[in-house]
């Protein structure tokens, strides 16, 4: 063997390990993760998940949430409607678990583009979400630029997500959120945090999607 089939052979020796670590690599980011938080048996307090919960809405958003309501087995966590979350990532605006189910829902997707907090607020309501005292009720209201998203559009993003991150994504009839869900029953505490890891990120990662195909606004 020459020195050149000698390099030849260390290349290929070389390429099919390095490939090899990746396709490890890769299972053990992903399916090994996913196995040891669902069968894991490592014990995580109530207020301690709780904690966990929100810290992770956050993470993969970068919105800031309000605890609305913690139960025995309950909890409900919603957007900060004080402003800060104007031009965050809202595609998880609400989040509600209550004994054996998790469901996230998006903000209202016309919001997306909102150039202030009023013109968000009016969007709102547009929508039939009640608002008092949220925005100025003084003289005639400015109009503003309706954002007009295609729901083909909306469409194509949510079935390419939901091929990523191997979720189901719901689009509302009756007004323009994404909705996500999932059974909590046989889910130990990280078990739980795995998948809400997963939904929120697949709920951002659409609401990242759909804001790009929207023109900006001035």
């Amino acid at each position: 063997m020459n020195e050149n089939e000698k390099l030849q052979k260390i290349e290929r020796h070389a390429r099919a390990m390095f490939e090899t670590w990746g396709t490890w690599n890769e299972w053990a980011t992903n399916v090994g993760r996913e196995i040891y938080a669902k069968t894991t048996k490592m014990r995580l307090g109530w207020n301690e998940y709780v904690k966990e919960a929100l810290s992770n809405l956050r993470d993969f958003t970068g919105a800031k949430y309000v605890l609305k309501k913690k139960g025995e087995a309950t909890l409900v966590a919603e957007l900060d409607p004080s402003g800060e979350n104007i031009f965050a990532n809202r595609g998880v605006g609400s989040f509600k678990e209550t004994k054996g189910k998790i469901i996230m829902m998006s903000d209202i997707i016309e919001t997306i583009n909102a150039r202030s907090m009023e013109e968000y607020w009016r969007i709102q309501r547009r929508w039939g979400r009640k608002v008092a005292g949220m925005i100025a009720t003084q003289g005639v209201e400015e109009p503003y630029d309706e954002v007009v998203i295609s729901p083909e559009v909306v469409e194509q993003v949510v079935r390419q997500v939901e091929g990523r991150f191997d979720v189901k994504i719901q689009i509302k009839k009756d007004r323009p959120v994404l909705v996500t869900s999932f059974n909590t029953g046989k889910l130990r505490p990280y078990g739980k945090l795995y998948e809400i890891e997963k939904h929120t990120r697949a709920m951002a990662e659409a609401w990242s999607r759909i804001k790009e195909k929207v023109p900006n606004r001035r």
